[in-house]
């Protein structure tokens, strides 16, 4: 079931999209959450209470099976996903639009730029994790066994008791939607975020889209004492202070 007082997109198929619109100027901010993550954590939330301030157009939104979107989470996979934010951008931002990726949501922008890439006006990447499935993900025996019985194998999580689950869906589709292998024909301006105490994509990551990007204005801004989240006060004020160089119209 949808909560309101989110707005609903069918995403084609019957399954509903959850999303917040914010009316305002553009270019229009549109936040992609990472792995199991929502719309309701603490950057989409900064990010939305500076939109409204400063009267700039925002949307975020839930990937199917995620937070209050439909969909089973199990069928969810990077393209899957990348296709549900191609569908609310269409659907919510006639113009240009500066995304806002975090961890897997860094991929899922990364592949919606290439997608649009007239109208994607900037890129500002926190802590991105692209081809995540590759490097951080070895699967041994044991994983195989799991995947092949119950369609999903499982990692420890750092932030609570569950393991996080990885589906069939997801492993299958990801090396189809692989980067970090070729050269990446993105143009507007990228500003990339990570934390050097970052436990779970290092932080050199950032380094390496970095020189894959062909767009000439490219920062990469490292915080030695930042975490994976970088949700603490000082890493929101560096966030906000990297989305407003897009400025508004």
């Amino acid at each position: 079931m949808l909560k309101d007082p989110y707005r609903q997109l069918d995403r084609g198929d019957g399954v509903r999209l959850a999303y917040d619109l914010i009316d305002g100027r553009g270019p229009a901010l549109m936040f992609l959450p990472g792995y199991l993550s929502d719309m309701s954590g603490t950057k989409a939330l900064a990010l939305a209470a500076q939109a409204r301030a400063h009267g700039q157009a925002m949307v975020r939104f839930d990937y199917s099976g995620c937070g209050a979107s439909g969909g089973a989470f199990a069928d969810g996979s990077i393209g899957r996903w990348r296709d549900d934010a191609l569908a609310v951008l269409d659907a919510a931002v006639p113009g240009p639009v500066v995304l806002v990726g975090s961890s897997m949501g860094g991929w899922i922008a990364l592949l919606m730029a290439l997608a649009r890439p007239r109208q994607v006006a900037g890129l500002v990447l926190v802590a991105p994790a692209p081809d995540f499935t590759e490097w951080g993900l070895e699967l041994g025996g044991a994983d195989r066994t799991l995947l092949a019985q119950k369609g999903y194998i499982e990692r420890p999580s750092a932030y609570g008791p569950e393991p996080y689950r990885y589906h069939r869906a997801l492993l299958e589709d990801a090396p189809a939607r692989t980067l970090l292998d070729k050269d990446l024909p993105i143009q507007c301006p990228v500003r990339l975020l990570h934390g050097q105490a970052d436990m779970d994509v290092p932080w050199e990551l950032s380094l390496a889209i970095a020189e894959r990007l062909q767009a000439a204005d490219v920062r990469v801004m490292l915080v030695k004492d930042g975490d994976h989240r970088l949700s603490r006060p000082q890493d929101l004020a560096l966030l906000l202070r990297a989305v407003e160089e897009f400025g508004s119209g």
